[in-house]
């Protein structure tokens, strides 16, 4: 190439960066650069070395970064550079009509594919901004550059010269992970809630805390930089992507970095895409991902919750990257948190991160009102909605020990906190918080702090007039700030002070001891929020307090409780309390052995632990009994169409339960039909009739036994769901249901399973509000009709349009009042239409519904290729519609669903479908 004619004195040349910079095409560059004048280079991070900030080329280069590794930071330092200070989001823009277009682009890319495209790999972020705004094109040509899927392409034909180099993409160094690293990370594992959605920075602490996600389930990707550290979590079966808002089942990243590995991962794959940041990083795109959660580093923080990133006082380093885009990105997302992530004090030289004074220089890239969570290895601080005084408290607390007297120090001279602030204890080397499941819900364990001094107030005064009294023994009106502290700030090492903690921070228990002179006997007390009562937390709180008191060598608990406090009374009786002679005449003392109390306690965590463990998350029912329903040469729904599906669904893995069916009893089929009805199948099968007298539906002898079988493997299925032998379960059955109305046969249809299946979880169980959603191509108008008048059954019908409708097909929108949504497609229509209708209307609508259990009637007869359906349906379609429901009832319905199979009438269809079905449950 003639690099002098193509770089002319003045021009800007982008160059590609991260793990996809050009470097064979950067030293061609550089072999001509002593007849350069006046050239400016543009870029990012890069994982290969920067040749070009040799001083040698000082005088015929200038460089221009948007984020600095340490090479690039030191030319800055010296003057031979320049820094500019930019949200990746908006770099872009710089690009296309800012003041830093681009006329040359020095990319890599994949060799071209069979139509002519290239691929711009691991790094799509600001290079396709570059390539689609620079007057010319140059692309170093790598056969090891993978293809990625998302906005990656580039046509051969928009390149204007090409390099050719094989050679090995560069790979990141291994995190450097210490102590201090995991302890963070466990304390940031616990704010991040199931289902939700991530960001995560560069950086030893952000990229820690994805290690500490082992345990959750159905994470979300979407980030700026795809690391290793994400590939394990989607390997490992945390991530599925099942549960986020803006494009579900796949992860959204930007660029990729990490080692060969990782590379050969994102190859090709379907279910990771590129997309570049201006779209990745919009705030607004970011915010439509509900419980996005942003975790990224920073250099420091000051007490009041100012974030610097780039720069060391005067001197820069990195740049301002992703942190303030997802910072507001997830701030503005339903439940997001941005949090920031940090050890206590500096790795280089040992200098505090959290500080009372930013040094001049210091250059805030998030304002004190962007970042919910500050944490480091001494635990969380939650900002969000908090006052100056409450921050102060917070983050010294998760200061360095050592660092903390003078933090305070500094605070009481400006007025931010009162003079009866102290400083809090000392050092603690292991997580003292954990995240505990109760019927009502998920919330924290932990001690009270300081800092709790507010919690504490909301707490005693959100109690009713009872409630005081039985606590304080005397009705209380106040609790002063000071009063609130006292209670709050725990003698360490002496007493302590329990409390639970809803999501919100709101405080909704608490259990507390007082060691007595002697140190073998201590007072314990409790109070329990209204709203949160007979969830068993005072159980836990008691456990929990004994576990501290026996390391203490503490013997016995003892108490005073009011006689009309009865709940208090059985709490201390249940764990072996005596009580004595009414010490007063309103009041009892019980004296509880702790020892009696920590094996109960530990007896009873094991089992419940074991418990949690065990449940399976899906469970199949299948039968070749249902192959006795002999519907007749030619019919479409056939045995060997069944036999099709059995075979395959046996062929999954063995770990996965199969769960045994049952007979339905009569009184249970007549939960959705009429008594005379069931007794007419009974008749006409019994007489050896073809079809039922009540329309078109195909019998046989042995089809009234094998309809009550169906039924009853659905029953069983919803059983095992509530009594949480299995989370969610997928039957197999036949014949179909959906059409049977509650007197009458239609179809292919006897009984309607699903809607006895309904009115069963209402009969036996505390459940009200559950909801039917039916895909297949025929609408099916039997469950519609059974459940017409009852606004707690909340019927949805997606299918085509005129198929199997009758007079039923007319559009409902408010669940709330009739709890009824059919939405007809038309003829031909695929999954941009279908998952079209299911975002604006569907999700929206059963949202709105909160389901406490979820029905499906799986029809695949909406898959193209089906003899019996005009929509073209691929079996994506039936994965991503899975994907978003069980996202639905994670969120509202602990994750119940029992799906029942309804139509399907190409048998490899219908397998290939079923199974995308089975496995995005």
């Amino acid at each position: 190439m003639d690099w002098p004619k193509l770089l002319r004195p003045g021009r800007r040349v982008f160059i590609g960066g991260g793990a996809a910079m050009p470097l064979a095409l950067v030293r061609s560059m550089l072999s001509y650069a002593h007849q350069f004048k006046d050239i400016e280079l543009v870029h990012i991070h890069s994982l290969h070395e920067s040749p070009w900030i040799a001083p040698e080329y000082e005088s015929m280069l200038r460089t221009n970064s948007f984020f600095l590794t340490p090479d690039v930071s030191e030319a800055v330092s010296r003057g031979q550079a320049d820094y500019t200070p930019c949200p990746m989001s908006m770099v872009p823009r710089l690009f296309r009509e800012g003041p830093l277009q681009v006329d040359v682009a020095l990319v890599e890319v994949s060799p071209p594919d069979t139509a002519g495209d290239c691929s711009l790999g691991v790094s799509v972020d600001v290079v396709r901004a570059a390539v689609t705004t620079a007057r010319l094109v140059i692309a170093q040509v790598n056969p090891q550059m993978p293809r990625t899927g998302g906005d990656s392409r580039i046509p051969a034909s928009k390149i204007d010269y090409f390099l050719e180099q094989d050679m090995p993409l560069p790979e990141t160094k291994p995190l450097s992970i210490d102590r201090r690293h995991e302890l963070l990370a466990r304390y940031a594992a616990q704010l991040i809630e199931d289902g939700s959605t991530l960001q995560v920075g560069l950086g030893n602490s952000p990229q820690a805390v994805l290690r500490a996600l082992h345990k959750h389930r159905h994470l979300g990707i979407h980030t700026g930089m795809f690391t290793n550290a994400f590939m394990d979590l989607i390997r490992q079966g945390v991530v599925d992507n099942s549960q986020k808002s803006y494009k579900p089942g796949k992860s959204i990243a930007s660029h990729v970095l990490g080692s060969r590995e990782l590379y050969r991962f994102v190859h090709e794959n379907p279910d990771v895409e590129l997309y570049p940041s201006d779209r990745v990083n919009a705030p607004e795109r970011i915010a439509r991902n509900d419980r996005m959660v942003a975790i990224n580093g920073a250099r420091m923080v000051d007490l009041t919750g100012q974030v610097v990133r780039d720069s060391s006082g005067h001197h820069f380093y990195g740049g301002v990257g992703s942190l303030q885009d997802f910072a507001r990105g997830a701030g503005a997302s339903k439940d997001g948190k941005p949090m920031v992530v940090l050890t206590s004090r500096s790795d280089a030289d040992g200098s505090a991160r959290i500080v009372a004074d930013l040094g001049p220089g210091s250059g805030v890239c998030t304002g004190r009102s962007d970042i919910h969570y500050v944490v480091t290895e001494y635990g969380v601080a939650s900002l969000f909605g908090r006052s100056i005084r409450e921050r102060v408290a917070r983050l010294v607390e998760i200061a360095h020990p050592d660092d903390r007297e003078a933090l305070l120090r500094g605070a009481w001279n400006r007025g931010w906190v009162p003079k009866f602030f102290t400083m809090p204890g000392g050092a603690r080397d292991e997580v003292e918080s954990k995240m505990i499941d109760f019927k009502v819900g998920r919330f924290q364990l932990r001690p009270l702090h300081p800092s709790d001094m507010t919690v504490l107030q909301d707490f005693f005064y959100s109690h009713d007039e009872e409630t005081v009294r039985m606590r304080y023994g005397h009705h209380r009106e106040a609790m002063s700030g000071e009063s609130a502290y006292k209670l709050a700030a725990v003698e360490a090492g002496k007493d302590l002070a329990l409390g639970i903690f809803d999501r919100n921070g709101e405080l909704r228990a608490i259990g507390r001891f007082y060691l007595d002179k002697g140190g073998e006997t201590a007072e314990v007390a409790f109070v329990v929020h209204e709203a949160t009562r007979r969830a068993g937390m005072a159980n836990v709180l008691l456990g929990e307090l004994a576990v501290v008191a026996a390391e203490r060598g503490v013997k016995t608990f003892w108490a005073s409780v009011l006689q009309q406090n009865r709940p208090m009374a059985a709490l201390f009786e249940q764990a072996g309390g005596r009580s004595n002679d009414p010490i007063a005449g309103d009041e009892r003392h019980y004296d509880i052995p702790v020892a009696r109390v920590l094996s109960r306690y530990l007896k009873f965590q094991d089992q419940k632990k074991s418990h949690k463990e065990d449940i399976p998350t899906l469970g199949l029912h299948y039968s070749d009994q249902y192959e006795r329903h002999d519907t007749g040469a030619g019919h479409p729904e056939s045995a060997a169409r069944y036999r099709a599906l059995r075979k395959a669904l046996a062929e999954l893995p063995p770990e996965i339960p199969r769960l045994p069916g049952r007979r339905a009893r009569t009184s249970e089929v007549l939960l959705a039909h009429e008594a005379y009805y069931q007794d007419l199948v009974y008749r006409d099968v019994e007489s050896f009739a073809d079809v039922l007298r009540t329309g078109d539906t195909a019998i046989c002898i042995d089809s009234y036994d094998v309809a009550l079988e169906a039924t009853g493997a659905v029953l069983h299925a919803v059983d095992a769901v509530m009594q949480q032998e299995v989370k969610r379960v997928f039957c197999a059955v036949r014949p179909p249901g959906h059409h049977a109305t509650a007197d009458r046969g239609m179809g292919f249809c006897i009984f309607n399973h699903v809607a006895i299946a309904a009115n069963y979880l209402r009969k036996h169980y505390p459940l009200k509000r559950i909801a039917i959603v039916d895909w297949d191509v025929h609408f099916g108008n039997g469950t519609e009709a059974i459940f017409a008048q009852d606004p707690d059954t909340f019927y949805l019908s997606l299918h085509e349009a005129g198929n199997y409708a009758g007079d039923n097909e007319a559009q409902s929108q408010d669940p709330r009042s009739v709890a009824t949504l059919n939405i007809a497609l038309p003829e031909g229509s695929g999954e941009t239409e279908a998952l079209a209708a299911w975002d604006s209307q569907a999700g929206p609508a059963l949202d709105a519904f909160r389901p406490e259990f979820v029905l499906i009637s799986a029809g695949f007869d909406a898959r193209k290729g089906d003899p019996l359906g005009g929509l073209n349906w691929e079996d994506a379609t039936f994965a991503q519609l899975t994907q978003r429901l069980v996202a639905l009832a994670e969120k509202h319905a602990s994750g119940r669903i029992v799906s029942v199979l309804e139509g399907g009438y190409n048998p490899p269809g219908l397998v290939s479908a079923a199974l995308v079905h089975v496995r995005a449950m």
